[in-house]
């Protein structure tokens, strides 16, 4: 079977040249460990950490889907990012999601309060001194930060050696939206935040990821989806820490479910009173690695964050935001296409599921087949599986055999 490759200049992707995972990637503690630490670092590689549609102006929340991070932005917009803990004691300062509209960060334990920046105010009646030595001191008590890079609303802590080298990648996002005239879908400034739940999933978060690069399940199994979009016009593209999927809408204006026809209704509703015509561009979807699924529809934008729990156990949490004027101009259209997804949603939370099943059963027969063989012919449906699986093996690298 011949397989396409992709090229583009600074970066090629070849998929029949990459090592499926094996088995034992998924089914080791250890592994786990290696991954939380080379992967999910936030001074390593490139980890989404929040967008500034969660994050107030001037206030602060935890890191979107990192327990360990705060994410803080000055009443000008700066953003940064710092531990979550405090200094005097090392006890968390925020242990919930919640934004918080206040500048200064406060642990309610001993009232010692931080800037926006990390650095220490002080704390209920406890002298520092004065002078040079005070102000060491004080320094020293300072919130450790990290490497933060910002892209479109964004946020990504990064190793800072390689800030520049992921800069440019996202750039080519950028481009490849650019080139289908639709740059402007990266943007969440129109949009407001509908709604966040969290899906809690048993097995390991790479199967995740993998269902997101295979656009071979969809014609089968997500009728109402394969009806909305025309798999047959999918067209991917490539980074050193992305891929992407454009898809137009299909013909069939979601007919294959009733809550995917509403959908495909609504938005021509929607752009009539707009004075627009529909826009034939049905979806992208930009998976960075290892934790951010951006899921640009047309009409929705949703924000699927990894957060993994423990070996064995993660969380997918779901952001939906939808244009800001579309409830005043199609009152229940928002909810509608929300309804639409969730439907897609739990038909993947199987998909994913049966994986983990799946591979257990082979470990537990002792087999030892091909973990996972790609379809790459055609239209390369599952070419996102293998980019994802080249990516894994560079940045955590493939389990020795012993491991079990």
């Amino acid at each position: 079977m011949t397989s396409p490759t992709w090229q583009r200049p600074g970066y090629a992707f070849d998929p029949a040249e990459v090592q499926s995972l094996p088995n034992t990637a998924y089914a080791s503690p250890e592994v786990f460990e290696r991954e939380m630490q080379r992967a999910f670092s936030p001074e390593n590689g490139l980890k989404y950490v929040g967008h500034d549609i969660l994050l107030p102006l001037g206030g602060h929340r935890r890191s979107d889907g990192d327990e360990r991070l705060v994410l803080t932005r000055d009443a000008d917009g700066a953003v940064h990012l710092l531990a979550n803990l405090c200094t005097h004691a090392c006890r968390p300062i925020l242990s919930h999601d919640e934004p918080i509209n206040k500048p200064r960060l406060a642990c309610e334990f001993h009232d010692w309060s931080f800037r926006s920046d990390g650095s220490l105010i002080g704390g209920a009646n406890f002298d520092f001194g004065r002078g040079a030595a005070a102000e060491a001191r004080r320094d020293a008590l300072k919130l450790p930060s990290f490497d933060l890079l910002s892209w479109h609303g964004f946020h990504f802590a990064v190793d800072p050696d390689q800030r520049d080298s992921y800069a440019a990648d996202l750039a080519r996002v950028d481009s490849d939206f650019a080139e289908r005239d639709v740059v402007h879908w990266l943007d969440l400034d129109d949009c407001v935040l509908h709604s966040t739940h969290d899906d809690r999933y048993h097995g390991d978060w790479k199967a995740f990821l993998e269902v997101f690069g295979d656009c071979y399940h969809v014609p089968p199994y997500h009728p109402g989806l394969a009806s909305f979009v025309d798999c047959n016009s999918i067209e991917w593209t490539f980074g050193e820490n992305f891929h992407a999927q454009f898809l137009t809408l299909s013909d069939e204006r979601g007919t294959k479910s009733a809550k995917y026809a509403e959908w495909a209704e609504g938005l021509d509703t929607y752009y009539a009173l707009r004075g627009e015509t529909t826009p034939r561009m049905g979806v992208g979807w930009v998976g960075v690695y290892p934790n951010l699924m951006f899921e640009v529809y047309n009409g929705l934008r949703v924000l699927s964050v990894i957060v993994p729990l423990g070996f064995g156990e993660y969380l997918n949490r779901v952001h939906y935001c939808v244009p800001a004027d579309m409830e005043t101009l199609v009152p229940g259209l928002a909810q509608s296409i929300v309804d639409a997804f969730e439907e897609t949603v739990l038909e993947d939370h199987d998909l994913v599921e049966r994986r983990h099943e799946g591979m257990a059963t082979a470990r537990s027969l002792g087999l030892t087949f091909d973990n996972y063989s790609a379809n790459l012919g055609g239209l390369a449906l599952e070419a996102g599986v293998s980019h994802f699986h080249d990516w894994w093996n560079r940045r955590v690298g493939t389990p020795e055999p012993s491991m079990s």
